[in-house]
């Protein structure tokens, strides 16, 4: 025992390091192998189809008519296979070890013997009773014997090695026991009492039509499971084809696997002769004694050597194609392409987080799908076939913990750095090192649910601070916490029982007992918060199950709605402060009639909403906006206040009584067609004065009526997206406590 234990972990320890220089290769730029099984070839006309893809290409002569060529194949024994007809040669000489499709369920052959006098009728009915929606043939016998020869349920497998061995008396037949009490026991049910015995059963296509044929030569007057009678035609083969064809829908049949088709791939670049060579030495040693055709297609992006592999070999031994017998595969195959200069080594596709490989079936439904827009196409075979060629790392194994990809590429790291491998080649295994190291946040398998917490605490300070310290206190996303003045609202994956909380919360007036789950929830939140020197009331407003590792809608919308409010509150200053400086260069625009006294009261309000701001950013980076806000406000109602003083001065003119002509009337907006010009200007001139005036009225007040109208088209909706969202919160809210 002690030697075992020592010889396996020396396995595991040449394991390991075997695996660290694949990776350390693969950081290097040696390029994985990669073998795929892409289908089976289970009768002589997949054999002839698969034969015919690998031994030509689609070519275009001169006329750009397409058409096909053959190219040169070779087998296990080194011989090429150039034409059609040495292609027909060794399909014949593959098909002789084929083996033929066998039936899941078996065609048998009864013979009845009943018990007293029974009408036809009665016999046919009675017989439909017993093998139900089964075919059957029948035929009455002098001696009160009837023949059937009937498709069964009964496996054929066992049935016929039953009836073996009664025949040769070894061993037990209790499945044809069982079975010919079974159709006693129907027959009595049926009105018939009788005795039944099995005497043949099919469990193949050629031996079901065998009996078939048999039955038919044999007997007289048969009748058919409908009521027909059979009709004997010149032909017993056609009758027996023609039988068996409407038969076989209920037939369930199996086709053997007689030969794989299997791909040998590499990048673009790699020497195609170098490939084919290492692929040939490997299959000679690989499945030596087995059948082997391999081909090469040159015309395709990356290097692709064909191969089909008979499925025994020689002595009968099948070829199986297990996880661990593939991955031996590719040991046993890298090898061989270094020997050719080939840098390739063996990997698991997680070592390097690859996606999961696609098969040929999912690569045609892809392709038609992308052809003809009628054809349905899964969103899950789509993502897999365009991750797989697109090259997009798996994340699910970049962040499996039972894979351990990150401690794995580490130690790759570190036997580089110790062998003095290129800073480029470190480098790389690196960055496999940091992928692998950076996991996504999940939530904990084991969570239930998710509960809706109201934090309230005094003197709330930085409130962009506080909130990343409830995340790392309670190890909840950003997106799950909102912050209001002295309240946090937030959303926190639980263990607790769900339901049970919901039912406490339901309860008039929260009346919680001394074992309530509500309570020792909150408890345990407090406890976690006053580690991180937080003093709080923890309220459990609302509970809801998890789906998909997420919230209910339901919840996820009550924490949206709390977040609308406080950013609206937080902005109301802001937006009554913007509202103020745009009043005030509209009125520096125009002719800003105001008096000194309610400037002054304006210039108030504006700081007061000023100061109100400054209570509530937090950041630096806020303040310095606030402050450079406020100094250009200032600049504003300096400017403004000389205008307006500048209005009340009198001029030098008035102040004098001098004669002098009155100063020139302002033809700017406040101008309006009410007023008349002085007595010295040209008629002409002033009509054509007021009727700029008049079009420059005309124009602000159709502004002003186009502003009002979008202002109320922009409420109204406001009021209507506001009821659809209270509408769609009520509904998904009544859908959580349905």
């Amino acid at each position: 025992r002690v030697d075992r234990n020592i010889s396996s972990r020396r396995l595991a320890t040449e394991r390991a390091s075997q695996e660290t220089a694949s990776r350390a290769a693969i950081a290097a730029g040696a390029q994985p192998v990669v073998i795929k099984v892409t289908s089976t070839v289970s009768s002589r006309a997949s054999a002839a189809g698969l034969l015919t893809y690998l031994g030509t290409r689609e070519v275009e002569n001169e006329n750009s008519e397409k058409g096909k060529a053959d190219i040169p194949i070779f087998d296990q024994n080194g011989l090429a296979i150039a034409s059609r007809e040495d292609r027909a040669v060794a399909l014949a000489k593959w098909v002789e070890e084929f083996r033929e499709p066998y039936a899941v369920n078996a065609a048998a052959t009864l013979a009845i013997t009943l018990s007293g006098s029974v009408e036809d009728d009665e016999l046919h009915d009675a017989l439909n009773a017993t093998f139900g929606s089964k075919p059957f043939l029948y035929s009455r016998h002098p001696d009160g014997q009837v023949s059937v020869y009937a498709v069964t349920e009964l496996s054929a497998k066992k049935l016929a090695l039953a009836l073996k061995a009664r025949e040769k008396g070894e061993g037990a037949a209790r499945p044809v026991e069982r079975a010919e009490a079974d159709f006693e026991r129907r027959l009595v049910g049926a009105g018939i009492p009788a005795v039944v015995r099995i005497v043949g059963a099919a469990a193949s296509d050629r031996s079901g039509r065998y009996f078939l044929e048999k039955f038919l030569r044999a007997k007289q007057r048969i009748t058919t499971s409908a009521g027909d009678a059979v009709k004997r035609g010149p032909s017993i083969k056609e009758q027996v084809d023609g039988i068996w064809q409407d038969w076989s829908g209920h037939i369930r049949t199996v086709e053997p696997r007689n030969a794989f088709h299997v791909i040998f791939s590499a990048r673009a670049g790699t020497d195609p002769e170098a490939m084919q060579r290492a692929v040939r030495d490997f299959l000679s040693e690989q499945v030596a004694g087995h059948r082997w055709i391999a081909a090469h297609h040159p015309e395709t992006g990356h290097v692709h050597v064909h191969a089909m592999i008979s499925a025994r070999d020689d002595v009968g031994k099948a070829l199986r194609f297990t996880k661990p017998e593939l991955y031996e595969w590719r040991e046993r195959f890298a090898a061989k392409a270094r020997e050719q200069g080939i840098a390739m080594v063996a990997t698991r596709r997680a070592d390097v987080a690859a996606t999961r490989p696609y098969s040929q079936a999912q690569a045609g439904a892809y392709q038609r799908g992308g052809s003809d827009p009628r054809y349905l196409k899964s969103p899950s075979v789509n993502n897999r076939v365009e991750h797989k060629r697109a090259g997009v790392v798996d994340r699910a194994s970049l962040t499996n913990d039972k894979l351990a990809l990150a401690p794995l590429w580490r130690a790759t790291t570190a036997a580089l750095k110790q062998a003095g491998a290129k800073p480029a080649v470190i480098e790389a295994a690196n960055r496999f090192a940091a992928a692998a190291a950076g996991k996504a946040p999940e939530i904990a398998p084991s969570t239930k649910g998710f509960l809706l917490l109201r934090l309230e605490m005094e003197g709330l300070g930085d409130t962009a601070f506080l909130a990343r310290k409830v995340q790392r206190a309670l190890d909840v996303d950003s997106q799950f916490v909102s912050v209001k003045k002295g309240t946090v609202l937030l959303l926190v994956p639980t263990r607790a029982s769900v339901s049970k909380i919901e039912r406490e919360l339901a309860r008039q007036n929260h009346e919680f007992g001394p074992d309530s789950e509500t309570l020792s929830v909150a408890r345990d939140i407090q406890r976690r918060l006053q580690e991180y020197k937080l003093q709080v009331a923890v309220t459990v407003e609302a509970a809801g199950a998890a789906k998909a590792g997420a919230p209910t809608p339901w919840l996820q919308s009550r924490l949206d709605a709390h977040s609308r409010t406080a950013s609206s509150e937080e902005a109301a200053p802001l937006t009554q402060l913007m509202t103020l400086v745009s009043d005030l260069k509209q009125q520096k625009e125009h002719t800003m009639p105001l008096s000194l006294e309610q400037f002054d009261e304006r210039v108030a309000r504006a700081n007061k909403s000023m100061d109100r701001l400054e209570t509530m950013v937090d950041s630096g980076a806020e303040r310095q906006a606030v402050e450079e806000m406020r100094k250009e406000i200032s600049a504003l109602f300096a400017e403004q206040r000389r205008d307006i003083e500048m209005q009340r001065t009198p001029s030098a003119m008035e102040t004098t009584g001098g004669g002098a002509t009155a100063p020139a009337a302002r033809t700017d907006d406040g101008y309006t067609q009410d007023r008349t010009p002085p007595p010295n200007v040209d008629p002409a001139i002033a009509a054509q004065q007021q009727a700029i005036a008049a079009g420059r009225a005309a124009r602000a007040a159709r502004e002003q009526t186009g502003a009002a109208k979008g202002a109320q088209d922009e409420q109204r909706r406001e009021i209507l997206r506001q009821s659809e969202q209270e509408r769609q919160r009520d509904n998904g809210r009544d859908g959580a406590e349905r």
